[in-house]
């Protein structure tokens, strides 16, 4: 890290976006190092809680039917773009990170959209089948549909996790042609292999055994829905990359891990996306390895805003001087920035 994020707790990887007033991410003791900052969640609960009742909403998927999603704008501005949040692996809408930054989001006047994945959450009841890291058919049909329904001023997309992942992915198969004002990532993996290699890392045991059990929970609900030699094959698995190899690649019609990381890893898309868009990655991220981010080339796409952080761990970002994680006021601001400058 440079001096300069000595001082701020971050730093920009290739071209900073000019104008940019960030605040600096400092973490206090309580929550310091990239293993407290991802378990506080967890062990807490979200900071930010969502006092606003939802609306029950829906969106046609085709044969496998409907993906489920909690809406929240009673209180919106009507000037401001709908934020879509996107979860993270066995996820849905009441994950604290998604409750959190729904809230964060709603308190600054943004309408926003909880979207289940198809076989998450309320989905599984709507949908057949389950979702996997770059599943993008769904989300387009999804962002088809709200524009058609007009619930803000456009469209702004939140990944979270391996759900930003997906975000990328489709950014970058739409190209120009996606209909998106901006889009933030947290955390985001660029190299599905990468991820599972770092995940399988004895000092990872605790998060990889973790992440498998909660896999194996998300999957067995989906019985009835899914194959039921894949979903055997999923409770039989005895690790994620087994899990990945024997379940999610065939059961979505690829020949095992190697072809599902390959073909839907986001990082070979990042070139092709022309949203803004801004990623924010930890230093000391103990699933998602940072070297993803310092191998990138991202000077050749002045629509790519990247920041590491010295510290926040996966989806952390805990500082000392706010209870609301760093991560979400930094979208919020970059949000009011690219606003600004559509608007002027």
């Amino acid at each position: 890290m440079t001096s300069d994020a000595n001082k701020t707790g971050y730093r920009f990887l290739g071209q900073e976006l000019e104008g940019l007033d960030l605040p600096a991410f400092q973490v206090g003791i309580k929550w310091r190092g990239g293993d407290l900052q991802t378990m506080r969640n967890t062990i807490m609960g979200p900071v930010c809680r969502l006092e606003d009742e939802a609306e029950r909403v829906f969106f046609d998927i085709g044969a496998p039917g409907r993906l489920s999603g909690a809406l929240h704008r009673k209180d919106a501005r009507a000037h401001l773009p709908l934020v879509v949040i996107i979860h993270g692996l066995t996820g849905d809408e009441g994950s604290p990170n998604v409750i959190s930054a729904a809230s964060s989001l709603l308190e600054q006047g943004y309408p926003v959209l909880r979207l289940n994945l198809r076989g998450a959450g309320p989905s599984v009841r709507t949908s057949q089948g389950s979702y996997h890291a770059g599943m993008t058919e769904d989300l387009a049909q999804v962002i088809s549909q709200l524009h058609s329904r007009a619930y803000g001023a456009g469209i702004v997309l939140y990944g979270i996790s391996l759900g930003g992942n997906m975000m990328l992915k489709y950014l970058g198969e739409q190209g120009a042609d996606a209909n998106i004002l901006a889009a933030i990532g947290v955390s985001t993996p660029l190299d599905l292999k990468a991820v599972q290699g770092r995940l399988m890392d004895a000092r990872n045991a605790m998060y990889h055994n973790y992440l498998l059990l909660g896999m194996k929970k998300y999957a067995k609900r989906l019985t009835g829905r899914v194959a039921a030699l894949h979903l055997e094959k999923a409770q039989a698995a005895a690790s994620i990359l087994e899990y990945d190899d024997q379940y999610v690649a065939p059961s979505h019609g690829m020949a095992g891990a190697e072809d599902y990381y390959r073909l839907q890893s986001s990082g070979v898309y990042l070139d092709k996306i022309r949203v803004p868009t801004l990623l924010i990655h930890a230093e000391n991220d103990p699933w998602v390895p940072v070297e993803s981010y310092y191998d990138h080339d991202w000077s050749g796409n002045d629509r790519l805003h990247v920041i590491v952080c010295n510290d926040g761990g996966h989806v952390g970002f805990h500082g000392k001087d706010s209870k609301v994680p760093w991560h979400e006021r930094a979208m919020a601001r970059y949000l009011d920035h690219i606003l600004d400058l559509s608007q002027g």
